[in-house]
């Protein structure tokens, strides 16, 4: 009958004096590259799970009426998402400050979720494309399996920069400013057709 016994590195005795080529040097090797494996997928599906939560997160604050929103409503629900811990973190703070205590590991955790979340968003955040309709659509019908992840279309958003904001002020600032001068053109092309009337007269 064949050993159906799953043997760990704990089992495999005097490992240093194994051969290279013996059964056991084998069965160490298949024992490593099987570790290895389990902590490759362990590690994969973790992070796959973490994004699924993401986009669930993402999925509720939607709004239910809208069919689909713009870039730019989705880069402030980037906004509140990376505010979403703040209000558990002050209050950690505040308890370490009342009773004198180092950081407990929920507080570093949620700071080192933040930092990541930011960096991640400066470099590009993906996300379900919530402009697209289609998409839109899918994402409300998911109910969280990371399988399904794949079927709905995603878009990645990077952080605005200050200058294109600026710059983006300055165009309103200066369209404003000659549609003024424009109206103030007007003013005077109207006077003057005034006083050349009363001139007339």
């Amino acid at each position: 009958m064949p050993n159906n016994k799953r043997h760990t590195l704990k089992t495999v005795k005097k490992r240093e004096e194994l051969h290279p080529y013996s059964r056991k040097a084998q069965q160490l090797s298949r024992i490593i590259m099987r570790k290895d494996k389990l902590t490759t997928t362990r590690g994969a599906t973790t992070t796959k799970d973490l994004l699924a939560q993401r986009w669930m997160w993402f999925r509720f604050a939607l709004d239910e009426s809208l069919p689909c929103t713009t870039k730019a409503d989705m880069h402030d629900m980037i906004e509140m998402y990376l505010e979403r811990n703040d209000d558990e973190l002050k209050r950690l703070q505040q308890e370490r400050v009342t009773t004198k205590r180092p950081k407990t590991s929920r507080e570093h955790m949620i700071e080192a979720a933040i930092a990541s979340d930011k960096d991640e968003y400066k470099s590009g955040m993906e996300l379900p494309d919530l402009t697209n309709g289609k998409a839109v659509k899918l994402l409300r019908a998911w109910e969280g399996d990371t399988n399904g992840m794949n079927l709905i279309k995603t878009i990645r958003l990077h952080k605005p920069v200050v200058k294109e904001v600026k710059q983006q002020d300055m165009m309103v600032d200066g369209d404003r400013q000659n549609k003024t001068k424009d109206v103030d053109m007007l003013a005077l092309e109207s006077k003057k057709g005034d006083d050349v009337m009363m001139d007339t007269k």
